[in-house]
């Protein structure tokens, strides 16, 4: 017996489907299927995104402390080539030993200084993370 498509199928009224809808239908708790999943997803985002955040302003940190100890390897080589074309310095070798100590005592500050900070980097990039969990 051949079937009609009006007799195959239940004939339903204008904005019903004719199936159940995931977008309409509701758990235990009176929310919609898809608004789980959809908060599921943004809590994940979310906590990925604050990772991805305190990462970046470590690096941020650790570039800041970069710059700045490229600024001092600059001053001091700027010092450096002023003496070596300072005559008067160039003549007085206990001139040239302190002006060359002292070069010396703000680079070694400048490594040291840097040291210290990448030190505590891992550290406070470790801290950020656990306030961020807790």
């Amino acid at each position: 017996m051949a079937t009609t498509s009006s007799t195959r199928f239940k004939k339903t009224s204008v904005g019903v489907l004719p199936f159940p809808s995931t977008l309409t239908n509701n758990d235990a708790f009176g929310t919609p299927v898809w608004c789980w999943w959809l908060q599921q997803w943004l809590e994940i985002a979310n906590t990925t995104t604050q990772l991805q955040l305190i990462w970046w302003d470590m690096l941020g940190n650790a570039m800041h402390q970069e710059a700045e100890f490229f600024k001092v390897m600059a001053n001091s080589t700027e010092k450096l080539a002023r003496g070596a074309m300072n005559q008067e310095l160039l003549r007085n070798p206990a001139a040239m030993a302190a002006h060359y100590q002292e070069i010396t005592g703000d680079v070694t500050q400048a490594t040291m200084n840097r040291m210290t900070k990448v030190s505590n980097l891992s550290n406070d990039f470790r801290r950020c993370i656990w306030e961020e969990i807790c």
